[in-house]
């Protein structure tokens, strides 16, 4: 088997830890008894998919799920529901990340949307005081709402591996889920499941960083 040369990161509950429950919870305070009819409008409508891939402007999209049910919520209430699934990103993960430029080429692929994006930039200044997280911890960002695209379709890691000239079999790709692990493989890229709540570098450092590359 191909040395691997290059690191593919999903973002959430890989580098970042998320609480995935926590939208449903904020929504379903605001929605109140209207909120399963509004749950079940807003997937039918696929608001949520389509916000992803750059389908609807920030705007529209909180316009989607204020105007869900009978009773309009507020804009604050969206954003704020919206941006609770996020907890943190220690600190020893960055340094991870830089140790890892130093041998590979690392790159950052997920599914996110604007309101995520924004405020991931905002995190990272306020808690960290970092400005240039993308240029400064990897070679390349693949966010889906910037590139149209989502996992676990095919094209997307077709995308990846065509724009950053990227050889599949040089290439490894953490994700938290096993539909975009399996997707990832389809295409050749070594694809390496990583259950949420546990600690990347415990897989990343003895892999990556006690020996000169992954053989097998």
């Amino acid at each position: 088997m191909q040395p691997i040369k290059n690191i593919i990161f999903d973002f959430g509950n890989v580098l970042f830890d998320l609480d995935l429950p926590a939208i449903e919870r904020n929504l379903k305070l605001h929605f109140g008894e209207n909120f399963a009819a509004a749950k079940e409008k807003l997937h039918r409508e696929r608001i949520f998919e389509l916000y992803e891939v750059g389908g609807l402007s920030t705007e529209e999209f909180v316009d989607a799920i204020r105007f869900a049910a009978e009773s309009p919520l507020e804009k604050e209430q969206v954003i704020s529901a919206w941006n609770a699934i996020f907890l943190e990103m220690p600190r020893h993960r960055f340094e991870m990340l830089l140790r890892l430029r130093e041998r590979y080429k690392v790159f950052l692929l997920s599914n996110i949307n604007d309101l995520h994006a924004t405020w991931i930039d905002d995190y990272m200044v306020r808690e960290h005081g970092i400005g240039d997280f993308h240029a400064r911890y990897f070679d390349g960002v693949y966010y889906s709402h910037w590139i149209r695209l989502r996992k676990p379709d095919r094209e997307i890691y077709e995308y990846v591996l065509a724009d950053a000239e990227l050889i599949p079999e040089e290439t490894v790709f953490f994700d938290d889920l096993e539909i975009n692990i399996g997707a990832a493989r389809e295409v050749g890229i070594r694809g390496i499941l990583h259950p949420a709540g546990t600690e990347i570098q415990d897989v990343v450092t003895p892999m990556f960083l006690e020996t000169p590359t992954l053989q097998t």
